[in-house]
């Protein structure tokens, strides 16, 4: 398997219920596989996005949380589809709209063939939220691989990071069954933190797409 570049996004389309989602594909017609972004409002999904693509608005970016509110579907180098989820455990959205969210990510997840890997997003400075550990324990009752991105690590001293880190994964291995890929920690300002999460998803596919 050719490894995975990342060098060129395009959006592809919005939806939020099962009905509505695209079915992406090679220009030689097989479905692409996918990678689905989650974690809390604010953690930096679109940040790590345009980061990752070498974009500055492929994926909206906005200083209110939860502001992402369907389910975005990417291409990347025709290769791969990337999948934007909306952030979770934003008190100010109105509860009817996170209903709606919560049946959508229900239909993506419990519907969706062609995922292969979650990238789960937590601000490496906080602990796991009970909305992390519930979405990784998710990930485990449907043995969704699960790899771990620590957002935002430039903002701590080296030695606070690498506690918050091991602390954060103590609870995250401790969930029964979890099918953990690996954990990178990741900021936008670093550039090896990018080949490293490139590497880290072409190390796990490669090994799922070639059984």
């Amino acid at each position: 398997m050719k490894p995975f570049q990342f060098e060129q996004g395009e959006f592809v389309a919005s939806a939020l219920q099962g009905s509505q989602f695209p079915t992406l594909r090679s220009p030689g017609g097989q479905v692409l596989p996918e990678i689905a972004l989650v974690g809390r409002s604010n953690v930096g999904k679109s940040s790590l996005i345009n980061h990752l693509l070498g974009s500055s608005n492929l994926a909206r970016i906005s200083s209110t949380p939860g502001k992402t509110q369907t389910i975005n579907f990417f291409a990347i180098d025709q290769q791969l589809a990337l999948v934007d989820l909306p952030g979770y455990g934003y008190a100010k959205v109105p509860k009817h709209v996170r209903n709606t969210w919560a049946k959508g990510l229900q239909d993506y997840f419990e519907s969706r063939e062609p995922l292969r890997l979650i990238l789960l997003l937590i601000d490496s400075r906080r602990s796991p939220t009970q909305e992390d550990l519930a979405m990784a324990s998710w990930s485990a009752h449907h043995r969704k691989p699960l790899l771990v991105v620590f957002t935002k690590s430039d903002k701590m001293p080296k030695k606070e990071l690498d506690e918050s880190i091991a602390n954060s994964l103590k609870l995250l291995t401790q969930i029964n069954h979890l099918v953990f890929a690996d954990f990178v920690v990741f900021s936008i300002h670093d550039r090896r933190a990018k080949e490293q999460l490139i590497h880290a998803v072409n190390k796990f596919l490669s090994c799922t797409l070639n059984r």
